[in-house]
């Protein structure tokens, strides 16, 4: 799973996700930019506080910052979501846990 550079121009290239995964390619969708990084480039992810984030963005670091906050308005049933419907087969019965 080597990336293999060849000088060309004007073609399209489809990569697959496992190999995007594999070579830990980051894609930016707003800049539309790709980025490869260096084999000895380290990228590491970690949790950050409020505090944390603000004093790196004030320090003007690179940072990329998810958030996520989950709020339950009402019980809905699982079997009720057209695309579980639609693809019942792939959707187990239970889901006891969220997957690593």
């Amino acid at each position: 799973m080597d990336l293999v550079c060849i000088p060309l121009s004007k073609i399209d290239v489809i990569f697959g996700i496992n190999w995007l995964e594999f070579n830990r390619v980051h894609i930016n969708c707003c800049k539309k930019t790709v980025l490869f990084p260096k084999p000895e480039q380290e990228l590491c992810s970690k949790l950050m506080c409020c505090r944390e984030v603000a004093r790196s963005v004030q320090a003007q670091e690179d940072v990329f910052a998810m958030f996520a906050s989950l709020k339950v308005e009402e019980k809905t049933e699982v079997d009720a979501l057209p695309v579980v419907r639609e693809f019942a087969d792939v959707f187990p019965d239970d889901i006891l846990d969220l997957p690593p």
